[in-house]
C-alpha cells in the first residue's frame, strides 16, 4: 500500500452541522433551488443528446470501442477535473457498451440518472425502469478514478445478483467488480472490496467499516500512522483490514437506507457476561408479569410505553424482600420492570420478532425482513427472551456505534436512487446536503388506482378484502397482497386457504424463496401474500394474456406510518407502461390509527375517514422525523465531544 492509498484508507468527509431553527430557512431555500424543475430538463435534453450521440459509437469493432472506455480510463484517473464535455462523450461510448454486453439501449431517462447519480443527486425512478444499470453507468464514471466505489443495494441477494449481472459491462469498461455479503470471511471481503466497484449492502459497509476502525485502534489517524511508521518502525495498517477507505457511495432503496434505517444504529459488541445483571433481568419479568393493565400501568399508544398509575416501587420492594436481587437500587429496578412491561405489550411475536432455533430474530418493521444480527439494547432484548421462556443472550459490551447518518454523511461523493422519494426530499437535503430530482418515466404510467376504503374495524376490512381478491381472481388477473406483520400475512393466507385459493407467501419467516415468488407473481390468476419485503429490485412481469386482462391488481390491507411505503407497494403494478391497479383498505383499529390518533378525536374523525389516515400518516411520519432527528443531534454530541483526532470514530 503505498503513501496515498494508505492515506486513502481513513479519509473522511467532515460534514457541517445539521442546520436547525431559523437557521435552516435559506438552506431549505437552497435545496429548492438545486431540486428546481428547470434542472431537471436540462438533464433530460444532455441525456438527449447523449442518446443520440450513439451512432458515432456504432461503427466501431469491440476493440476500438473497448479501446477508447480504456483511454477514458486513463483520463479519469489522471486528470484532477472531469469536465461536462468528457462526462457526456464518455457515456456516449459507455451506452454502447451497454448495448453489446447486456443487448439493450439505455433509455435517454436511465442516462438522466446516471447523470444525476454522477453529479450527486438522489434521484426518485418509477419502480421497473432499470435503476440497476443507471447505477451501473454512474459506478462505471466513479470506478474510472481508482477510488473506492461502494453500491450499496437492499439486500445480500440483490447486492450479489447486480454485481453479477453488470459484470461484463464493467469488464468490458475496464474496470473491476465484486460484491461483498453477510457470509464471505474476512479474505473473501478484502478481495471484493479491492475491486473498483463493490456492491454490498449498508449493514455489511458499515459493519466492516466500524471492524476496521477498531483494528486500528490509535492508527485512524494518517499522521500517528506515518510518525509510528517513521520513528517506531511499526506496520502502518493492520494486515486484516479489509477496506480500502471511503469515496463513492450509490445507495439503492436510499429512502430505505438513509430514512427507515437511519433511526437505528450499528453497534459493534462483544459478549461480556454478567449474572447480576440477568438476574436483575429475571426478578423484573416475574414482577412485570404480575402487573395487569389498567391496574397497575397504562399502554401509551403514540411513544409505545407505558406509565405506572400504582406504586411500582411497593411491588417491588415486596419481590425483594422474598428473592433477593443482586441490585438494590430502587430506579434501576424500576426502569427494568418497565422494560419488562414494553416488551410484554408493545413486543409481539410475528409482529417485532419471530423465533428461530429458539433465538430471537428482530424484524424490520419497514420492510418485514429479518435482521438476525441485530439485538434490542439496555435490557430489552432479554425481556423479550424471558417473555418467550427463551434462554437469555449475554449481556454485550459496546465496541464501536455510528449510525447510518452519520456514516453516510462521510463519503465525499455521495448519491442514491429510490421510486419513492419526493416525500423525504426535505430531509434528505436537510441530513446529507443532497439534492432531490425526479426522472419521468420512459413511458405513461397506466396503473389505476382505486379510492382507499376505510372500515370500523378489521372484521369488516378483511371481509371486504377477501371479496375483492375473488372479484380480481375471477378477472384471471394476478395480485399481489402487502401486509404489514408476518402474522398478518399468515391469517390472510389461512383465510385464502379455507376459500380453496392457492395462494404463496412470502414474510420473515418464509423467505428463502422470495426472489422465485416474487418474479411468477405476474402470472395468470396468482395470488401472492407478502409483507413489506416484497421483491425489491425484482420485476414481477406479465404476458400479454394478463396485459389484456388489466394487469397486476396491489391490495394493501392497511395503510402504513409512511405513504412513501404504501406507494412503493403500489408501485410493483402497471410497471414500464404495463396496464395495472391498486387498491388500499384501512380501519379504525389498524395499529396507524390507534397509535397516532388521539382518543378524543376519534368521534369526529370517525365521519371524514381519508382525512383520518392522512393526519395520522403525518403524525407518524412527524414522530419518526424526530426520532431521526435526535439520532442526528446524538451524532453531532459525538462529533463535538468525542473525536480527539480528525479521523477518529467512537
Amino acid at each position: 500500500m503505498n503513501i496515498s492509498e494508505n492515506f486513502q484508507l481513513t479519509k473522511i468527509k467532515k460534514a457541517p452541522p445539521v442546520p436547525t431553527g431559523i437557521n435552516a430557512f435559506p438552506c431549505l431555500i437552497t435545496g429548492k433551488f438545486k431540486s428546481r424543475s428547470r434542472l431537471r430538463k436540462d438533464f433530460l435534453k444532455e441525456a438527449e443528446g447523449i442518446h443520440n450521440h450513439q451512432t458515432s459509437s456504432q461503427n466501431l469493432s469491440d476493440t476500438q470501442l473497448q479501446s477508447k472506455l480504456l483511454n477514458w480510463r486513463g483520463l479519469f484517473k489522471s486528470q484532477k477535473k472531469i469536465t461536462p464535455e468528457m462526462i457526456r462523450e464518455s457515456l456516449s461510448h459507455i451506452q454502447e457498451a451497454v448495448f453489446r454486453k447486456l443487448g439493450f439501449y439505455p433509455f435517454t431517462e436511465q442516462i438522466a440518472g446516471a447523470l444525476g447519480l454522477y453529479r450527486g443527486y438522489i434521484i426518485e425512478m418509477a419502480t421497473g425502469e432499470g435503476k440497476t444499470v443507471t447505477a451501473a453507468m454512474a459506478a462505471v464514471l466513479r470506478g474510472w478514478s481508482g477510488l473506492p466505489c461502494h453500491v450499496i443495494t437492499a439486500n445480500d441477494y440483490l447486492a450479489a445478483r447486480d454485481a453479477s449481472i453488470m459484470e461484463p459491462l464493467f469488464r468490458f469498461c475496464g474496470i473491476s467488480a465484486g460484491s461483498v455479503t453477510s457470509e464471505m470471511k474476512p479474505d473473501e471481503r478484502k478481495e471484493n472490496y479491492l475491486k473498483n466497484v463493490t456492491y454490498t449492502t449498508a449493514k455489511e459497509v458499515l459493519a466492516d467499516f466500524l471492524r476496521d476502525r477498531i483494528l486500528l485502534g490509535k492508527k485512524q489517524n494518517f499522521q500517528k500512522r506515518l510518525i509510528s511508521y517513521w520513528c517506531e518502525n511499526e506496520e502502518m495498517v493492520p494486515p486484516n483490514i479489509v477496506q480500502r477507505g471511503l469515496h463513492t457511495a450509490i445507495v439503492d432503496e436510499a429512502d430505505n437506507v438513509l430514512i427507515d434505517e437511519a433511526v437505528t444504529p450499528l453497534i459493534i459488541s462483544k459478549e461480556e457476561p454478567n449474572k447480576a445483571f440477568e438476574e436483575a433481568c429475571f426478578c423484573a419479568s416475574q414482577i412485570a408479569g404480575n402487573l395487569h393493565l389498567n391496574e397497575h400501568y397504562k399502554r401509551d399508544e403514540k411513544f409505545r410505553t407505558v406509565v405506572f398509575i400504582k406504586d411500582i416501587e411497593t411491588e417491588i420492594k415486596k419481590y425483594a424482600a422474598e428473592h433477593p436481587s443482586p441490585f438494590s437500587g430502587l430506579l434501576f429496578q424500576k426502569d427494568l420492570v418497565r422494560k419488562a412491561v414494553v416488551a410484554k405489550e408493545f413486543f409481539l411475536r410475528d409482529h417485532q420478532y419471530v423465533i428461530e432455533d429458539e433465538k430471537i430474530v428482530i424484524v424490520d418493521e419497514s420492510t418485514g425482513r429479518k435482521m438476525p444480527m441485530r439485538s434490542w439494547s439496555d435490557g430489552l432484548h432479554q425481556m423479550v427472551e424471558l417473555k418467550e421462556g427463551l434462554e437469555m443472550t449475554p449481556v454485550k459490551e459496546t465496541q464501536a456505534r455510528l449510525s447510518f447518518q452519520r456514516f453516510f454523511r462521510f463519503y465525499p461523493c455521495f448519491s442514491g436512487m429510490t421510486g419513492t422519494g419526493k416525500e423525504a426530499a426535505r430531509e434528505f437535503w436537510l441530513i446529507y446536503a443532497v439534492p432531490m430530482m425526479l426522472i419521468p418515466s420512459h413511458k405513461k404510467n397506466r396503473r389505476i388506482l382505486h379510492p382507499l376504503r376505510v372500515f370500523p374495524d378489521k372484521r369488516s376490512k378483511m371481509n371486504a378484502i377477501l371479496k375483492e381478491i375473488e372479484k380480481i381472481h375471477g378477472e384471471g388477473r394476478p395480485i399481489l397482497i402487502g401486509t404489514r406483520t408476518v402474522a398478518e400475512s399468515e391469517m390472510l393466507a389461512s383465510l385464502l386457504q379455507e376459500k380453496n385459493f392457492i395462494c404463496k407467501v412470502i414474510n420473515a419467516v418464509r423467505s428463502e424463496e422470495e426472489a422465485g415468488i416474487i418474479a411468477e407473481a405476474g402470472k395468470k390468476a396468482a395470488i401472492t401474500v407478502a409483507t413489506n419485503m416484497a421483491g425489491r429490485g425484482t420485476d414481477i412481469k406479465i404476458s400479454p394474456e394478463v396485459s389484456r386482462l388489466g394487469g397486476l391488481h396491489v391490495i394493501a390491507t392497511e395503510c402504513h406510518r409512511s405513504s412513501r411505503i404504501d406507494r412503493q407497494l403500489f408501485g410493483r403494478s402497471a410497471r414500464q407502461g404495463d396496464p395495472g391497479s391498486a387498491a388500499a383498505f384501512a380501519s379504525f383499529e389498524d395499529e396507524l390509527l390507534t397509535q397516532n390518533l388521539p382518543r378524543r378525536l376519534w368521534p369526529v374523525l370517525k365521519a371524514y375517514p381519508k382525512a383520518a389516515i392522512k393526519i395520522a400518516q403525518r403524525m407518524a411520519e412527524r414522530k419518526d422525523y424526530q426520532s431521526r432527528f435526535s439520532v442526528q443531534k446524538t451524532d453531532t454530541w459525538l462529533d463535538e465531544s468525542l473525536r480527539f483526532a480528525s479521523e477518529d470514530i467512537q
